[in-house]
């Protein structure tokens, strides 16, 4: 019998470990290469468009600066025109207050004043028309005013917290106020403390 001997050295299979390593790598950097490539294609498009909004916003700042400066370089008058403005217009309105305080009717409430170059704008609240009437009379007969006029006279209803529907005939019982606008000219002469001409 022939003995069967193999001279060739046994070879052994190599493991697969190597190659699936291999491939797990080659996949983790084309994992991180498409990465940096997607942060590169964004990043350059948020490049521009900030870019862009960068020059639209210099665009508007530039713009804002020009009318800023148009504006200040508008003459706005001298101190001294300024100071002979207000010394013809000024005069002192504690002496028309208290004036038109005083010769409120009972009942009646003073809303608001404003005062004009001339004039002085009031507003107050009646109970009737004839307190109306009588106030407006009282303004002609002061010192402080040489006319008064009213603007408007429009009527409201007084509500006091929650209150039941009434009944026609309770509305037609129940008095409404009045909000009046009158307009007194101011008397210079006697404001300053010379007498009416």
């Amino acid at each position: 019998m022939v003995p069967d001997i193999n001279l060739l050295p046994q070879l052994e299979k190599r493991k697969a470990s190597p190659k699936l390593l291999y491939g797990l790598m080659l996949v983790m950097v084309g994992i991180i290469i498409a990465y940096f490539l997607f942060l590169f294609f964004t990043s350059k498009n948020d490049v521009a468009r900030l870019t862009a909004e960068e020059q639209a916003l210099t665009a508007q700042l530039k713009q804002l600066q020009e009318e800023l400066d148009a504006r200040k370089s508008v003459d706005q008058g001298s101190l001294e025109e300024s100071v002979t403005f207000i010394q013809n217009v000024s005069y002192p309105v504690t002496p028309l207050i208290d004036e038109t305080r005083i010769l409120l009717p009972a009942q009646s409430y003073l809303r608001s004043y404003a005062f004009g170059a001339n004039t002085v704008n009031i507003e107050v609240d009646f109970e009737t028309m004839t307190d109306i009437s009588a106030y407006v009379e009282r303004l002609l007969l002061s010192n402080f005013f040489s006319d008064a006029q009213i603007n408007k006279v429009s009527n409201f209803e007084i509500e006091l917290g929650k209150q039941k529907e009434l009944t026609p005939e309770q509305r037609f019982k129940e008095v409404p106020r009045y909000s009046v606008s009158i307009t007194a000219t101011i008397d210079f002469m006697y404001l300053a403390g010379g007498r009416r001409s």
